[in-house]
């Protein structure tokens, strides 16, 4: 029952830390230079300050020769050419400012001299939807590289499930190839020890036709079978002994195969459980990239 709890503790801790997190908006006023400017603070969850700079960089510099001038976490651009926000070159002052899990933007426009975008103004509004589409599009690209990254350790996963599965197809294979050269050593053993019995009956027959035999010619044959018998018998014990030692090395290696199934089917059960697990941290980070692309 608590390991039940532990584990219903941490998926929900899991969850919760992959959620998604809200994108958030803030009117204010920040100083640059002399300038007050009026703008709003957008909130970007989980991005990376150096990233939102450089990208929002990008962002307001696009349809104007005008480059943007970046001084520490300020970035101002003079004469920007931003339709979707005013249909003339607008002077923009943005900061950046890295939070906690998130990074803040906040940004500001010079419609003409002296005028800006203020709150309930429609570029006010253009500014802030402006704003809303860059964080989303950020905040898009983090949860697509989350997503990535937990497929890619899912495929991992699955891939050393996979190594498992072949390894445990191995030692089956040996125990059944341990298994048949035992029994063809059995065999072979069998077949020795009738030929020995033969050659066993040839010695003694030799032995005692050596001791009979009157005419030196004959025991000296009889001698040279005798010698050839023994031979055969040494060679046949020599044989016997051999295959005794392949059947004990055989009867070795299915042991260690039968414990490395017994390894190989927990750690097959524990990858399948991670695999599970996994399959849930993919699932829900599916569901979070389809919530922030519908913000």
């Amino acid at each position: 029952m608590k390991k039940f709890l532990l584990i219903s503790v941490l998926l929900i801790t899991v969850h919760l830390v992959n959620a998604q997190q809200p994108i958030t908006f803030a009117d204010d006023t920040q100083t640059f230079g002399t300038l007050e400017f009026p703008g709003i603070w957008v909130d970007i969850p989980e991005a990376s300050a150096k990233t939102i700079l450089d990208s929002w960089a990008k962002t307001i510099q696009k349809g104007t020769k005008s480059k943007p001038v970046i001084s520490g976490q300020d970035v101002s651009l003079f004469g920007a050419l931003i339709k979707d926000i005013f249909e003339g070159p607008v002077n923009i002052e943005s900061r950046i400012k890295a939070q906690d899990s998130m990074v803040r933007l906040f940004a500001g426009v010079e419609l003409r001299r002296g005028e800006f975008a203020v709150s309930g103004s429609p570029e006010y509004q253009k500014l802030k939807d402006f704003l809303k589409k860059f964080a989303k599009d950020e905040y898009i690209e983090v949860a697509e590289k989350q997503l990535s990254a937990e497929e890619s350790r899912l495929k991992d996963m699955e891939k050393n499930l996979s190594g498992l599965r072949k390894d445990r197809e191995r030692f089956d294979k040996e125990i059944q190839s341990s298994n048949a050269d035992i029994a063809k050593e059995n065999d072979n053993i069998l077949a020795y020890r009738k030929q020995l019995e033969v050659t066993d009956q040839s010695i003694g027959s030799l032995t005692t036709d050596i001791s009979l035999a009157s005419d030196p010619e004959t025991k000296k044959q009889k001698e040279s079978e005798l010698k050839s018998a023994q031979k055969k018998k040494k060679d046949l014990l020599k044989d016997i002994s051999n295959s005794e030692n392949r059947i004990s090395k055989a009867n070795h290696n299915i042991e260690d195969a039968k414990n490395n199934i017994l390894l190989n089917t927990k750690s097959q059960e524990e990858a399948g459980v991670k695999i599970n697990t996994q399959k849930i941290t993919v699932g829900e980070f599916v569901q979070k990239l389809k919530k922030i692309k519908l913000y």
